[in-house]
């Protein structure tokens, strides 16, 4: 496969840092909630207990912006070859599918499953899981040098290649309200680090 660098446009970290995420919103409330007691009794933890989980979530992003990076970067269109899909379990839960580069994102109920997806890269058989709907025609981006590859459907921005061969990043107007969101959680934990922390250590 041979090896093609295109342009990231800037709309890709940013999209990354502030895009919402209900699992992030949800396992800062246990944090702060599980522990209270400890807290009550131990108030000079809570600055420790803030700032981790600003830097924790921020890691886990910068992650994911990088790792979008390398493929966007340099990652190609590939052909899957096969697809084995199996049940992995019913739920509500907030699914993204794509049918080619189109990708359709909402809640959805009923069996999740997973789709093992087979393509090759130089020949060499490689695989990758998506979880969601059962597989149709999502387009797969892979990395030729890593062992690295996602469907579009797992990018929270929608993507497609323009006709001078550069990429092409869109985000819905609710992807506002969400990084606006963002922000204020990440706010409030800033603010309440500095403010526990005069609290409890000075």
């Amino acid at each position: 496969m041979p090896t093609t660098s295109r342009r990231v446009p800037l709309m890709v970290p940013i999209t990354g840092t502030l895009s919402w995420d209900w699992r992030e919103s949800y396992v800062v409330l246990l944090a702060l909630v599980v522990p209270g007691v400890v807290l009550l009794h131990f108030p000079g933890l809570a600055p420790v207990l803030l700032i981790g989980l600003v830097a924790v979530g921020l890691a886990r992003r910068f992650r994911g912006i990088a790792r979008w990076w390398h493929l966007l970067r340099s990652g190609e269109v590939v052909t899957i070859d096969s697809v084995e899909t199996t049940a992995a379990g019913n739920g509500t839960v907030r699914l993204a599918h794509a049918t080619g580069w189109r990708v359709e994102r909402g809640w959805f109920t009923g069996e999740i499953t997973d789709s093992v997806l087979t393509y090759l890269v130089d020949d060499q058989p490689r695989t990758l899981t998506v979880r969601g709907l059962p597989y149709t025609s999502g387009i797969v981006l892979a990395h030729a040098e890593r062992l690295d590859a996602l469907c579009v459907s797992a990018f929270p921005f929608d993507i497609r290649i323009g006709e001078s061969d550069r990429w092409s990043v869109s985000v819905t107007p609710m992807f506002w309200a969400g990084a606006a969101a963002t922000t204020a959680l990440y706010a409030s934990l800033v603010a309440g680090a500095v403010i526990s922390m005069r609290h409890s250590w000075f």
